[in-house]
């Protein structure tokens, strides 16, 4: 299980039909740039393998993905990870806006993981 919480609550909107609006494909290849993938989708966040980063998707603009560095990230290898993202993202007609932080944090005795965002 997997909680989020961005300090304002997402309003449904209209569920299947939004999915099919965002750019998974696109976003996907723009991650692979980087020589990472994407491990798995919750609601509109991509995680990625090693976590140094998430992508989210911004349903207000669909060509644009927004990026949250780990907190456990090495400020280099992030400066090199946003150049390369965004690089990628501006070949494709997109644009990447850095958004911030997050941490992740195994709750203790269980499968769950928080992940707070520090905008």
């Amino acid at each position: 299980g997997l909680k989020y919480d961005q300090g304002r609550k997402k309003e449904p909107k209209g569920g299947q039909y939004i999915m099919e609006l965002r750019p998974l494909g696109i976003a996907t290849e723009i991650v692979q740039e980087t020589g990472l993938n994407i491990t798995y989708n919750y609601d509109d966040l991509m995680f990625i393998e090693h976590n140094p980063f998430i992508l989210q998707f911004d349903d207000e603009n669909s060509k644009n993905l927004n990026l949250f560095f780990n907190v456990d990230c090495e400020q280099e290898t992030a400066e090199k990870l946003e150049a390369q993202l965004k690089n990628a993202a501006s070949q494709r007609g997109f644009t990447v806006t850095t958004s911030g932080k997050f941490e992740m944090r195994q709750k203790e005795n269980t499968e769950e993981i928080d992940i707070k965002f520090n905008v």
